[in-house]
């Protein structure tokens, strides 16, 4: 396997100034991780290519929605190092495909569609078939059943909580909180588990996209492993949830595009930016220096902006 050097890292942490509470507010710009639109997942593609290579693996196996990130950045990973690589794809109704469905098809890998309900069932015989054409197939997340490659996943933000730690040593600044968009629970899991390793003392809030209290932090926690704490999961502002939004992110989404030129979507950062602005209004009393942990997303913005553009034409 070749060596991936199509990063930029350590990204940066940007200055981006003080909210309504007196928070002076950073940003940490993960979607300038400089492999095909950046974003979290480029960290944990890598991730999961390592481990593949380490296991022996030969052919990757993806899952996600139509708008999933992950499958972007693993679809064109594998294809940077010419590994053979299938997606399946959850094809519900009512969904179309984006952008980044559209580059999944445009780099030529093959997507399969896959109900939600037989998710578990498509995996196992996707699998098997690889097995039995003499491929040794990688599945990311683990077994059939979704379960078993939570380390590697983990690997990836307990690496970047490093940064984030090196940034605040250098420039002599400690952050009191770090907010960020949380959905599997992958790369808040990851920083946690950084956290624990480093001895870190500020709070991780993840800012639910979808899950519900009780599933979100069974997620977190599964990634994280072992904690010494309770989980941060905020659920008050997943706006009935995932895919859904409301006008006040839509604000959100406009003031930071006109403001500072940065790029969120509705779907994970910019509803995860808005539930951090409501989040330290409600409770953010005392709190000097907050993070906020940009995990990219770029594509599904355009999709936004493509969906206002038909609105207006309609």
């Amino acid at each position: 396997m070749k060596t991936i050097k199509r990063f930029l890292e350590p990204t940066p942490i940007q200055y981006l100034g003080k909210l309504s509470g007196g928070q002076k507010l950073f940003i940490k710009r993960d979607d300038l991780l400089g492999f095909c639109f950046g974003g979290n997942k480029c960290r944990i593609g890598a991730a999961f290519l390592e481990d593949m290579e380490k296991l022996g693996a030969d052919f990757m196996v993806s899952y996600g929605s139509r708008s999933s990130n992950l499958n972007r950045v693993v679809s064109a990973l594998c294809r940077s190092q010419n590994i053979p690589c299938r997606i399946l794809s959850s094809e519900e109704k009512g969904e179309r495909d984006g952008f980044n469905a559209a580059m999944i098809s445009q780099m030529g890998i093959e997507r399969m569609p896959c109900s939600k309900e037989k998710v578990a069932d498509t995996v196992s015989h996707t699998l098997q078939s690889l097995r039995e054409q003499g491929f040794h197939p990688y599945y990311i997340y683990g077994n059939m059943y979704g379960k078993g490659n939570e380390a590697a996943a983990r690997t990836a933000y307990r690496k970047a909580y490093r940064e984030i730690l090196d940034w605040q040593e250098q420039n002599q600044i400690s952050f009191d909180a770090i907010f960020l968009a949380s959905g599997t629970g992958m790369t808040q899991g990851g920083l946690l588990a950084g956290k624990w390793e480093n001895g870190g003392r500020e709070k991780i809030i993840g800012i639910s996209v979808a899950r519900d209290l009780e599933s979100g932090v069974a997620g977190v926690r599964r990634y994280a492993g072992e904690g010494r704490e309770d989980i941060c999961f905020e659920t008050e502002y997943r706006c009935g949830g995932y895919g859904k939004y409301d006008e006040e992110i839509e604000a959100g989404i406009r003031q930071m595009m006109e403001d500072n030129g940065i790029a969120l979507d509705p779907i994970y950062t910019g509803k995860a930016y808005t539930g951090m602005l409501r989040w330290l209004k409600k409770q953010g009393e005392g709190m000097e220096h907050v993070l906020f942990l940009h995990t990219g997303g770029l594509p599904l913005y355009f999709d936004y902006l493509n969906s206002k553009v038909k609105e207006v034409r309609q």
